[in-house]
């Protein structure tokens, strides 16, 4: 029978070697959680198919491009970046003519301050007029709901003297909070804003150094950058981001330029409004095109060159991303593109999905 001192020398040996396993099984196990982990980083498995949810396309329409600088490749890192396989296609649905369409315009034209009777011209046409000191026009397609406003701030010589603007972002501030009242800003054209300083030049209306300088204001909004956030995230990290582009890249769904005036018809002198809808509940992933499809496409006299950048002569690109084409038109589906920026305000398209998935 084990003595007393004999039991205590195997306990400890007992703890000290099972202390010893228990340390070297914890060291392995973290061991092969890192190897498992190293390993699937290395070979990660295979992303499912792409959801292709509205089967085919109708493709992103491009204006043409008549003219084309030679278009070279420069890149930070001498070669283009590898992108993902897929992005999504958002719905963005296209709107047809209604019985409501009339009304619709008619109270849109009403909050803007156009409460006379319109003339015309086609079914989808609208223009208002009125006869006040600076000839106010409304010029509306009432199906698309876009619609150009103007004022003929030249027959008021004192709007031109008007300009005391505290602040960009009391300039912006105060556009949103009026296209706001009148029910004509979505909340995805809100957090992207340019602002251009203008002043008077015998009639016309040019550039200005500084606000200081400046006796209007142009106000463009453009869309939000669509984000994608890592779904294993508890933070909801964002590991993309993919702006907007525009047919002309410098001018917003909804460009303003307003005066100096504390008068509602005498503020906004004029407006461009170009606003879609894009419903962001529906979506699908697609299969797009590689950096090097999309760059050889473009190089090859394919995709789309913007308007604003230099047409002849040589241009080197010097970015190449993804993101999203924001057509001047209704748009059934708001499209992937590449973008390429390149010298001298440099600015070209490539639609990013697979042409198999594009309706011929």
């Amino acid at each position: 029978m084990a003595t007393l001192t004999e039991a205590s020398v195997t306990a400890r040996k007992a703890i000290k070697w099972g202390g010893i396993g228990f340390v070297v099984i914890t060291i392995l196990w973290y061991l092969g959680v890192a190897a498992v982990n190293y390993y699937k980083l290395l070979n990660p498995p295979p992303l499912p198919p792409a959801s292709v949810v509205f089967d085919k396309l109708q493709g992103v329409s491009f204006p043409d491009s008549k003219s084309r600088p030679k278009i070279l490749l420069e890149l930070p890192t001498g070669r283009v970046p590898v992108f993902p396989d897929r992005m999504r296609v958002y719905w963005a649905p296209t709107k047809r003519s209604g019985f409501a369409d009339a009304g619709r315009a008619v109270e849109t034209a009403a909050a803007i301050g156009f409460l006379f009777k319109p003339l015309q011209p086609t079914e989808t046409n609208y223009i208002w007029n009125n006869q006040d000191q600076l000839n106010s026009k409304l010029d509306m397609n009432i199906i698309s709901g876009h619609f150009k406003l103007s004022r003929q701030w030249q027959n008021n010589p004192t709007l031109a003297v008007m300009g005391n603007f505290a602040s960009d972002k009391a300039v912006v501030t105060e556009t949103e909070n009026y296209l706001k009242r009148v029910s004509l800003l979505n909340e995805d054209a809100i957090g992207v804003e340019k602002v251009t300083y203008l002043k008077d030049d015998v009639g016309k209306l040019v550039n200005a150094l500084s606000l200081s300088d400046a006796d209007f204001v142009q106000i463009d909004l453009f869309r939000k950058n669509i984000d994608e956030i890592d779904p294993a995230s508890k933070t909801k990290e964002v590991v993309a981001s993919y702006p907007f582009y525009r047919t002309d890249p410098t001018k917003g769904l909804i460009r303003v330029v307003i005066s100096g005036s504390k008068v509602q018809s005498e503020k906004i002198i004029s407006m461009d409004y170009e606003y879609t809808d894009i419903d962001y509940a529906k979506s699908g992933t697609y299969p797009i095109k590689t950096g090097e499809e999309a760059w050889a496409e473009l190089s090859s006299g394919g995709g789309y060159v913007s308007i604003g950048g230099p047409r002849t002569g040589e241009v080197k690109v010097r970015r190449i991303f993804l993101g999203y084409y924001d057509s001047n038109q209704n748009q059934k589906f708001a499209m992937p593109i590449y973008i390429f920026l390149g010298d001298q305000g440099f600015t070209a398209y490539v639609s990013a999905v697979k042409d198999e998935w594009i309706e011929k």
